[in-house]
């Protein structure tokens, strides 16, 4: 009954998106970096909505604190979201051991440039859970949800917007990940489907 109702959801999501939409993606988020390591990684996106769209994200990831990350984003892409550059925070408040889910929170802030040539300014929150399994063939996997919220500033108007972001990351080896991810447009936000990779020192 869940599968349907978020099947129908992401159906409507598809074909009521606006312009100057805003998108707050996780990717690797949940993948934390130990205190002084550093990951860096690639997430090739398709967006769903608003006439669609390609980008190419480069994401870096540091470990600031036993319990915290840096992030820095640049990227470009064809669709309504131009050119990107992002910072962000995370604090992993719970982590992620036998018997318990991850748990945390991330600080984002976004400029884009759009396709009219303006620029568009989204900072965003985003509390995430994760939980590491491995399965029976010795394959590891980290799904993860989030519902990323916050406001995007353009053109000298602010609105509010959240999403549903729901992925997983496959642990090839301890240094190496693949990640999916489908985010789904709950309030002014696109939809879209990304795939991509992370190292990790």
């Amino acid at each position: 009954m869940k599968s349907i109702f978020f099947l129908l959801l992401a159906i409507c999501t598809l074909f009521t998106a606006s312009f100057n939409q805003a998108q707050a993606g996780i990717f690797n988020i949940p993948e934390f970096v130990e205190y002084r390591n550093w990951a860096i990684g690639i997430e090739p996106e398709v967006t769903l909505t608003n006439g669609g769209g390609f980008a190419t994200n480069l994401k870096f990831s540091y470990g600031v604190t036993p319990l915290s990350n840096v992030l820095f984003t640049l990227g470009d892409g064809s669709g309504a979201r131009k050119f990107r550059i992002g910072a962000g925070y995370t604090f992993d408040f719970i982590p992620d051991l036998d018997g318990q889910f991850g748990a945390g929170l991330a600080f984002q802030a976004y400029l884009y440039r759009l396709r009219n040539d303006a620029n568009q300014t989204e900072l965003s929150v985003s509390p995430y859970i994760h939980k590491t399994f491995t399965t029976e063939a010795g394959l590891k996997f980290d799904p993860y949800a989030s519902i990323p919220l916050g406001m995007k500033f353009n053109s000298g108007n602010y609105t509010n917007y959240f999403q549903l972001a729901l992925g997983t990351a496959y642990k090839m080896t301890e240094h190496v990940a693949y990640n999916a991810e489908l985010g789904i447009n709950l309030k002014d936000t696109d939809s879209y489907i990304s795939v991509g990779a992370t190292y990790k020192r």
